[in-house]
């Protein structure tokens, strides 16, 4: 009897961690790459947003409360092997937020959790292409503030929360 007590409560402790994983890595958990990388905006939302801050050439800032989604705010093309210097300035003082780099095929190029990780984002165009530059949160808030540089010329545009 004891022993399958232990073969039960063994499964139920797998079934829990695979639960555990799949919801972590796979589904719409904001710290799942697949969140992050997926195709297409999300439902997103600001409760105070302050549009007021610079958004021009290549940078971008703003002031924000309570940010859930995805947002893909910027996008440039650039020739392989160029080196993107993302100077980052983003200060959260609340909740979970990514800055997040996609090449055209919503691959990640970068990534870094603005919560934890601290300093530039920095990395080489792995091929010629369009690549974008997304946000994703979940009750946010705080003051955002990047500027993309590149060794080589690329060409940014912007595109609109209301988009």
């Amino acid at each position: 009897m004891k022993n399958i007590r232990k073969l039960i409560l063994g499964c139920i402790i797998i079934v829990m961690a695979v639960g555990i994983l799949i919801y972590k890595y796979h589904l719409s958990n904001i710290d799942s790459n697949a969140y992050l990388s997926g195709n297409g905006e999300s439902q997103k939302s600001f409760e105070v947003y302050d549009g007021n801050g610079e958004d021009s050439g290549n940078i971008k800032k703003f002031d924000f409360k309570k940010f859930d989604g995805r947002w893909s705010f910027m996008k440039f093309t650039s020739s392989k092997g160029n080196k993107i210097n993302i100077s980052d300035n983003t200060k959260i003082g609340a909740g979970r937020f990514y800055l997040v780099v996609l090449d055209s095929k919503y691959n990640i190029v970068a990534k870094k959790n603005e919560t934890s990780d601290k300093g530039n984002i920095e990395f080489t165009t792995p091929r010629d292409g369009e690549y974008t530059i997304r946000i994703a949160g979940e009750k946010a808030s705080g003051k955002f503030d990047i500027s993309v540089n590149a060794k080589e010329k690329v060409d940014i545009s912007h595109m609109d929360f209301w988009s």
